[in-house]
């Protein structure tokens, strides 16, 4: 049986797949771009959005599955503005890459100024890092509810150490409120590092950090954890019997996650070339084990689904941001 194909454009190209009697099955047309390539990341090197990316496109590169040569280059400052403002000035340019992380939601938000992910061409969110709350190892705090009850009971007097304003421990913190009905203090720092210093030091009740994080202090008599912000229960010893926010009657699930833009307008061959990539790369044995090592998720999420994700990612950003009163959009 003969089928007419009708002209379809560049976007999409159609193949017959014969199977008891065969059916038309579209799949995106895919075009590789050609000359190195660079991945724009806002933050500085060793940071994690540069160490994933640096991670990712060395893995692509051994692994053959990128034959282009693929730099990573650092454009700080401004809140990652530096960064999304490069890429966001290259309309379809083939050969640039965005490192999507929360700044990108925040600091537009923050700013007053117009949604970068609204603009850009979204293309894979695949990696993401569950955050758990601890408190001090001498605290009077056993569990989540110990905590909320407490900070029911005098608002404002619990206080938690996190990054910048409007960072991933903030949302988190706001999260934790506006679910649970309490009022906390959130204390800024001018990165986590320092934020988890004063924690360490007994100087604040509360604090947000990564799992591979928190089980160092954890497994070093530093810190109590009293929830993980998770849908499930983690199984790894140390967090076996850590409950989840939710199974404490506090509906909060929450992860920090990193992805990959291309510029507006960018061919949508080329955004399914990177998908694919991408996506074969998260396969990677190497990949996997680095995942596992660090305690993170390798949920992927590619082009319309990513946009739908990021999207969403950027109204609880807005949302909470609202309620910490740090939005202007």
């Amino acid at each position: 049986m003969n089928i007419a194909i009708p002209n379809l454009g560049a976007a999409l190209a159609f193949c017959l797949v014969a199977a008891g009697g065969g059916s038309a099955v579209a799949q995106t047309e895919m075009r590789a771009p050609e000359g190195s390539i660079e991945i724009t990341v806002g933050a500085g090197a060793g940071g994690s959005p540069d160490v994933i990316m640096r991670t990712i496109a060395k893995i692509m590169n051994d692994e053959g599955i990128v034959e282009n040569p693929i730099v990573v280059q650092n454009r700080t400052g401004g809140g990652h503005s530096n960064a999304y403002n490069h890429v966001l000035g290259m309309p379809g340019d083939d050969n640039t890459l965005l490192t999507l992380a929360s700044p990108v939601f925040t600091t537009p938000i923050v700013q007053g100024t117009p949604s970068v992910i609204d603009q850009i061409t979204p293309i894979a969110g695949f990696i993401q890092s569950e955050l758990v709350l601890l408190t001090t190892a001498d605290s009077p705090y056993e569990t989540l509810q110990d905590f909320v009850e407490a900070a029911k009971a005098e608002p404002g007097q619990l206080r938690i150490a996190g990054g910048a304003s409007g960072a991933n421990d903030h949302i988190a913190t706001g999260l934790i409120e506006t679910a649970a009905g309490i009022t906390l203090t959130y204390i800024p720092h001018e990165s986590g590092s320092a934020a988890r210093a004063t924690f360490l030091g007994g100087n604040v009740e509360g604090h947000f950090g990564t799992l591979s994080e928190g089980l160092e202090a954890v497994a070093t008599g530093k810190a109590r954890p009293l929830a993980i912000l998770s849908a499930e229960r983690r199984t790894e010893e140390g967090y076996a019997d850590v409950p989840t926010a939710r199974e404490q009657g506090v509906d909060v699930v929450y992860t920090q996650f990193w992805g990959v833009g291309g510029p507006p307008d960018l061919d949508p061959a080329v955004a399914a070339w990177w998908e694919d990539k991408f996506r074969k790369a998260t396969e990677t044995e190497v990949w996997k084990e680095q995942i596992a090592a660090n305690l993170q998720l390798g949920n992927f999420y590619g082009l319309d689904e990513a946009r739908e994700y990021f999207q969403s990612e950027q109204e609880t950003f807005r949302r909470i941001l609202t309620h910490v009163g740090l939005a202007k959009n």
